[in-house]
């Protein structure tokens, strides 16, 4: 799988964990929410060691780039400050939710398919063999 489609896999499964948040009994949202910090946690750590640092290197000068970076580290602050919240942080988690909804629609926009041609094929099935096991979605399945 590339690693592009690895990314947008693990966006949609965030988008599938964001419905059943909402749909869930808010007596059962606290593990609900582990569940959320776990992917995102394993989300960033695969792009941020596999991805970003091979088109960084393969275009630095991408538009868009660094400015995406710059709001990926606005999120991770926003991500860890509603993980340690006390008592029910439901609105700050919806209200974290939308964001990183927000920000994964602008990088397959922006960012993904740009990168598709930047890196090619074949570095792209390279990248994705790392990065798979490595992914949100993996880790929730292990």
């Amino acid at each position: 799988m590339k690693a592009t489609d690895v990314i947008k896999r693990d966006h949609r499964a965030a988008e599938e964990l964001f419905e059943k948040y909402k749909n869930v009994a808010h007596e059962d949202r606290a593990a609900m929410e582990e569940k959320i910090f776990q992917a995102l946690d394993a989300h960033e750590n695969m792009e941020d060691t596999y991805f970003y640092p091979e088109l960084m290197a393969a275009a630095p000068d991408m538009e868009g780039l660094a400015e995406l970076e710059s709001e990926q580290g606005e999120l991770e602050k926003e991500v860890e400050a509603v993980r340690a919240m006390e008592g029910d942080r439901d609105e700050a988690i919806m209200g974290m939710m939308d964001k990183v909804l927000t920000h994964a629609k602008k990088e397959e926009e922006e960012i993904l398919a740009p990168a598709e041609e930047i890196l090619g094929a074949h570095k792209l099935e390279e990248l994705g063999a790392q990065m798979e096991p490595e992914s949100a979605v993996a880790k929730d399945e292990g």
